[in-house]
């Protein structure tokens, strides 16, 4: 059963405002880096939320969305928003292998966002080494995955299964924080580190520069990482952009925004911007009540939080 079953993806906050802070930084590289004729291959499932950004927000016509599960193929087909989206049916290994070969598909930057969502598992490791030798320069690479524990094994566990599924990255004096609650930081950074160091045994020349890092709560913890794999000579390009401080792909803390009404968050909103962060206090004076780290949230990422409504027809 696909996850689309279980999980309606249009409306998650946490997860709506870490794919808009994606695709503002992906906007950002676009333009600085003169990525012409890009090609945005993902998991478009049956709502294709990122191809619709992809379209509208880069501009990007020609779209590969890979569907493993038989009934979510036939759904997403019925679904596809454009007719340039190309929805193609099997394991994401096979059919990005298919790609590396094709000669149109080599000419052309790619954004490449494989979107799990499951635990990382050998074959999302099999897939992100893959694209260091197969992706064109100047391709964009994001990946997602769960970083809920019990999918890593019990705690005592979780160290030994890091090691089989990324290698030496993983430091071997990781403490129990390390594999309990901090456990989505330390997939997101030793993930980074199993990228950046699967650029240099693939030898590609401009490397790999890191990019995105994002931890998100909705119903699960979720983690994207993703960076850069620049043509020779245009990293320093790359890096000016990353360096920025206002550069959204790399955030902390945790991106856990609540659910609110909406004339909740247009109380709060109005609140909005403030250089005296707003505490608890603020809010119960204002008629109503959320967690610190919820409101730490919201105040942070107010700018992209999401809109629901109800449609009848």
């Amino acid at each position: 059963m696909g996850s689309f079953d279980n999980i309606n993806y249009s409306l998650r906050p946490s997860k709506s405002i870490e794919r808009s802070l994606v695709f503002e930084g992906l906007g950002r590289l676009q333009a600085a880096l003169d990525l012409n004729a890009q090609i945005y291959v993902g998991m478009g499932s049956i709502w294709f939320a990122d191809f619709l950004m992809a379209h509208r927000l880069l501009g990007i016509d020609d779209m590969v969305s890979i569907e493993a599960d038989d009934i979510g193929y036939t759904r997403a087909e019925f679904n596809r928003p454009y007719r340039s989206v190309d929805v193609r049916h099997g394991r994401s290994g096979v059919e990005l292998s298919a790609m590396y070969l094709s000669e149109d598909h080599r000419q052309r930057p790619w954004i490449i966002w494989l979107d799990y969502d499951g635990p990382l598992d050998e074959e999302g490791v099999e897939d992100l080494r893959n694209v260091f030798s197969g992706a064109p320069h100047n391709t964009i690479l994001l990946t997602t995955f769960s970083a809920t524990g019990a999918a890593y094994g019990k705690p005592k566990d979780r160290h030994e299964r890091l090691k089989r599924l990324l290698g030496g990255v993983v430091p071997d004096d990781l403490d129990e924080d390390a594999i309990r609650d901090g456990l989505p930081e330390t997939l997101a950074s030793v993930t980074m580190d199993f990228l950046t160091s699967a650029a240099e045994v693939s030898g590609r020349p401009g490397g790999f520069v890191p990019a995105f890092k994002l931890v998100y709560t909705d119903s699960a913890t979720m983690v994207t990482v993703g960076g850069i794999l620049p043509r020779p000579g245009a990293r320093p390009a790359a890096k000016a952009v990353i360096d920025l401080p206002s550069w959204p792909g790399i955030v902390e803390p945790r991106i856990t925004a609540p659910h609110l009404t909406l004339r909740e968050a247009a109380v709060l909103q109005a609140q909005l911007p403030t250089e005296v962060p707003l505490t608890r206090d603020n809010l119960q004076g204002l008629g109503f009540d959320l967690k610190d780290e919820q409101l730490a949230s919201y105040a942070s990422f107010y700018r992209y939080y999401p809109t629901y409504a109800q449609i009848n027809f």
